[in-house]
């Protein structure tokens, strides 16, 4: 069923055009503005957790959610192909003068106002604290694996396959690079200093979840994609997408964690800890993971050449980040941390190419 369809059976309005902001989109329709989210179809089963955060967010001043819109059959959300769709009405929004710098400081009242929240271990299956080194490597044998189903293939590899094992020595070095990073980093150590400063995280923190009325009142979406984590995680995805979408900028890294710090500082070691989960190569290898599970027939059908495009684009926009955040957070914050120089290539070559051998940290 097409989108526009399934908005009008499940919600009774008629999507007249949307427009893609970060996490949501932003839907017109014959009964006004909503934002629409999604999530994978399991994580539906977080509704007791996600009531929990909610209720104790409804407890604190500095933070509002937006409303939230029950479908025609009374339900807070729908699943449709393995995907689990939410809506909230719309507002008339207010642009911040700098919006790096209001969203890390809604961020941060976002955390302080999640540190207090209890009942942890009741939800211990919607929790990544802790467990960043073990799920890094897991996603990262998976590669391996698919890498040596591929060598063994006693079939014609589609253009797709082709692509993964081109790419496949720099991809993988720069994961295990970053699973050494992270751990060198003292990553056991920053998540024990820092349980006291924000409980709740979200999957993968972007523009869309905070955003501003026209009084300036902070509001917060995103609710299914909560999680129990770390603060860091969500300072290096916001860098993270923000370097896809637009390449790297010093001024708007430094506008975002300064919004941050503004409310509650980092902790020199949280520092170390974004940039591991900046050299992590996270979104490419879920790619790879769906790919995986595509049937025969459409893995052929894959666009070798949009693909790798797309990921040599990132790969490349994020190289400039993890050359220049070392030494921004010195110049700006104070903070030595070490920078992976192996990293850097000439201006012809490409991601999807590289070769290099083991080097010493």
């Amino acid at each position: 069923m097409e989108e526009k369809e399934l908005l009008q059976e499940q919600y009774g309005f008629q999507l007249q055009n949307y427009r893609v902001t970060g996490a949501s989109k932003v839907l017109e329709t014959d009964q006004g503005l909503y934002y629409m989210f999604e999530a994978p179809a399991g994580y539906r089963y977080k509704s007791k957790f996600i009531e929990r955060v909610r209720k104790h967010l409804s407890q604190q001043q500095d933070i509002r959610m937006l409303k939230l819109v029950k479908t025609t059959g009374g339900q807070s959300h729908f699943v449709e192909d393995d995907q689990l769709y939410y809506l909230y009405r719309g507002v008339r929004e207010s642009v911040p003068e700098n919006a790096a710098y209001a969203s890390g400081q809604s961020l941060a009242k976002f955390h302080q106002a999640t540190k207090n929240f209890s009942g942890e271990k009741l939800f211990i299956p919607y929790s990544a604290l802790g467990n960043w080194p073990s799920t890094w490597r897991r996603k990262l044998r998976h590669y391996n694996e698919y890498r040596d189903e591929l060598d063994e293939a006693d079939v014609e590899l589609a253009p797709m396959d082709e692509l993964l094992l081109t790419c496949y020595t720099y991809v993988h070095q720069l994961g295990e690079i970053s699973v050494q990073y992270l751990q060198e980093a003292g990553y056991d150590k920053v998540v024990k200093e820092t349980a006291g400063l924000g409980k709740v995280a979200y999957q993968n923190f972007d523009q869309g979840y905070m955003l501003w009325n026209e009084k300036d009142v902070r509001l917060m979406a995103g609710e299914w994609n909560w999680i129990l984590d770390m603060r860091a995680r969500d300072l290096g995805q916001w860098l993270k997408a923000e370097t896809r979408r637009n390449g790297w900028n010093d001024e708007a890294a430094i506008s975002f964690i300064d919004g941050y710090n503004s409310v509650s500082p980092l902790l020199s070691g949280e520092y170390a800890v974004i940039y591991a989960l900046m050299l992590y190569p996270g979104r490419f290898l879920k790619l790879v993971e769906a790919y995986k599970e595509l049937p025969l027939e459409e893995k052929q059908e894959v666009n070798a050449e949009a693909w790798q495009s797309q990921l040599e684009d990132e790969l490349t926009k994020m190289e400039e980040g993890l050359r220049h955040y070392p030494r921004l957070v010195a110049e700006h914050y104070g903070v030595s941390i070490p920078q992976i120089d192996w990293l850097w290539r000439q201006d012809n070559e490409q991601a999807t190419s590289i070769r290099h051998e083991e080097t010493e940290q």
